[in-house]
């Protein structure tokens, strides 16, 4: 795990990353660069490869992926992309922002959290292709329990205000509990694979959760995954059916029937739900879950009054 040391020496690191890299960066190298790596230079390498940034649909929109990781590296390395795209922005005089939506009219920026699972011998145990949607039984138990805790941690993966106007149905976001295939919309996607001759369906298959930002700590998003999702696989949930259909256009019965439930509308209703939560307050412990809720208050209360697009840019400034 990365040794963050607090958030001011983390950026002071990553600032100091980003000089060096620019002291080294050689432009004569089409496809790479050459360049002296120090320990803190290789360390964050690693997270990245030159195709691992991809143009997105808003505008100065951009997807930044990072390499698989086992268990709170992933979370480590998010918080080093963060970082370093800010130390970089900085250097550029040019700002980037990690808000969860900065238009209302607009897209909205997510943070999508690809999950496999492997057995004790490193094994892919997340792919069967005699069940449905291709998830082995554990890893069905495993959506299944995301899904059944979802609306009790949303509040943890989506924090902030307006959070809640990025998930909202036709934002390819997410705003059922449901597990869809490579449905954009699901809050859980099995993700498509390459089925080509040599390639290994097991290794790559995953399933991808769609429901975050990045106002969120992604150590807080790892760990209430993992707990909701050991939770669905200690009590055998019934891995859900995967869907296909725009859910917004189902009526309540029929979403009743199919165990499907809205996602929290709104910031103070996600709250309530972690409040009450028996299950979340046994993980996390109650002294934290009353002390996030009452920060998330005293930010609901300094926003208060102002308009959503105000909202935006304040959000806009801190993420």
């Amino acid at each position: 795990m990365v040794d963050l040391g607090g958030v001011k020496s983390f950026r002071r690191r990553a600032q100091r990353i980003v000089r060096e890299l620019e002291r080294n960066f050689d432009t004569g190298y089409e496809t790479g660069y050459k360049m002296q790596q120090t320990d803190d230079v290789s360390r964050i390498l690693v997270v990245f490869d030159r195709k691992s940034r991809f143009r997105e649909w808003a505008d100065r929109q951009y997807e930044v992926t990072v390499h698989p990781q086992l268990g709170i590296k992933a979370a480590d390395h998010a918080l080093s992309v963060r970082e370093l795209a800010r130390a970089t922005a900085q250097r550029l005089d040019d700002p980037v922002t990690f808000t969860p939506i900065r238009d209302v009219n607009g897209a909205g920026n997510g943070v999508h959290i690809h999950m496999s699972l492997v057995d004790e011998a490193g094994t892919p145990a997340t792919y069967d292709a005699a069940r449905p949607g291709g998830l082995s039984e554990v890893a069905g138990q495993f959506a299944a329990g995301i899904l059944h805790h979802l609306p009790d941690i949303i509040a943890l993966m989506a924090p902030s205000l307006i959070s809640y106007t990025r998930l909202t149905p036709h934002r390819w976001s997410a705003a059922f509990n449901n597990l869809g295939l490579r449905d954009r919309e699901a809050a859980l996607r099995i993700c498509p694979v390459a089925e080509l001759p040599g390639m290994d369906v097991a290794k790559q298959f995953n399933v991808e959760f769609r429901a975050g930002d990045s106002a969120a700590n992604p150590h807080l998003q790892l760990a209430a995954l993992v707990f909701a999702g050991l939770d669905g696989i200690r009590n055998r949930m019934a891995p859900p059916a995967p869907t296909e259909e725009d859910l917004s256009l189902l009526s309540a019965g029929e979403l009743n029937r199919r165990g499907l439930v809205r996602l929290p509308e709104s910031l103070p209703a996600a709250l309530d739900r972690l409040r009450n939560s028996e299950a979340v307050r046994s993980w996390f412990g109650e002294m934290f879950v009353d002390v996030y809720v009452k920060h998330k208050q005293g930010e609901m209360e300094f926003l208060d009054g102002k308009t959503v697009e105000e909202a935006c840019r304040l959000y806009e400034q801190v993420y």
